[in-house]
């Protein structure tokens, strides 16, 4: 079974994980599920990290980073990509460690507005932790499995948002496909 492209981010780390992806038959997976930051993971899925059910979202600490953490999530999800570019200061970088590096808003801006655009992604943080100046929050992505809408566990992200209130820098963790 191949993984859909229905969705991602943090985003971009949930194209790494899906694409490609194979997962094995409930027949096959024998084990008790995983805790994760918003839930249980399935045992049928040893490749990845898909969550039994709809994962928990927790409320959003306090702390100006991780406030602008929340409204990139909200923008993602109402596919307003170039106002999640608007977060980012004019000078950011954006880090990926499996991607080239982006420098500056133009590239911030086509990245979201084009690649991330096109995967209209779906994604709900599982898991935060931050304070004024950085955030780092865990991220889970919805996409079909097996003809479901299902939730996987794809990154963490971690902002660090400047005084004037903008993202300085982002850096995406993709998670890695278990067993690899």
């Amino acid at each position: 079974m191949r993984w859909s492209k229905t969705g991602l981010c943090g985003m971009v780390a949930a194209a790494l994980i899906m694409t490609g992806a194979t997962t094995s038959s409930a027949a096959e997976a024998p084990g008790k599920p995983l805790i994760a930051p918003g839930g249980l993971l399935d045992p049928a899925y040893p490749d990845a990290d898909v969550y039994i059910g709809i994962p928990e979202s927790p409320d959003v600490p306090p702390g100006k980073a991780c406030e602008i953490g929340a409204r990139y999530v909200e923008l993602v999800n109402a596919g307003k990509y170039a106002e999640v570019a608007a977060l980012y200061a004019d000078d950011a970088t954006f880090l990926e460690p499996m991607r080239p590096n982006l420098h500056g808003r133009k590239q911030i801006d086509e990245f979201y507005t084009k690649r991330i655009g096109a995967m209209a992604p779906q994604v709900m943080a599982v898991s935060w932790f931050g304070n004024e100046t950085e955030c780092l929050v865990d991220l889970a992505l919805q996409t079909k499995i097996d003809g479901a809408d299902r939730w996987v566990l794809v990154s963490v992200d971690h902002f660090i948002v400047g005084a004037d209130g903008k993202i300085k820098s982002m850096t995406a963790f993709a998670r890695p496909q278990r067993g690899e």
